[in-house]
């Protein structure tokens, strides 16, 4: 009886070490496209729930031609699944925006560095530039919502 204990906690710990092991290896890092990313059910965003009112609309075609946004993800990050279909959906309303996805791993790396030399310590982390100077970040979800925090920045820039 005492081995079949043994046996049981060993092959207990041995299936959890090895569906850890599966999900490192679906973690996507490094730079992504959107359309790679949106292939991840996880990134599917509501649209009833997501819907931009006017106000909203008007505020993102009002942002300046030569804004860039830095998207710092985890495809495991449960924040990322939230807060990362609504930046992309909301960009959708200013084709003029560029933006970056960057994938990072459970460390908040990149195989290119990127994270590190920004000082990236949680996800997501949406850095807002104008021109080569950075005027915010959102760092796990925003202050208010996503359109205002941004509006915010680029009225205080």
């Amino acid at each position: 009886m005492k081995y079949y204990y043994q046996i049981l906690m060993v092959s207990f710990f041995l299936l959890i070490g090895l569906g850890a092991c599966a999900n490192e290896n679906n973690v996507i890092v490094g730079k992504i496209s959107q359309e790679r990313l949106m292939k991840d059910k996880s990134f599917l965003l509501n649209p009833v729930e997501n819907a931009l009112s006017a106000d909203k609309i008007k505020q993102i075609r009002g942002w300046p031609q030569d804004l860039h946004i830095d998207i710092y993800f985890g495809t495991w990050c449960h924040d990322s699944q939230r807060e990362v279909p609504k930046i992309l959906n909301l960009l959708k309303e200013n084709k003029n925006i560029s933006t970056q996805l960057v994938a990072l791993d459970y460390d908040k790396n990149d195989p290119q560095g990127l994270a590190e030399s920004k000082g990236i310590k949680y996800t997501p982390t949406f850095i807002v530039t104008i021109g080569d100077k950075e005027i915010g970040r959102i760092i796990e979800r925003p202050k208010q919502d996503l359109v205002t925090d941004i509006t915010e920045m680029v009225i205080s820039y």
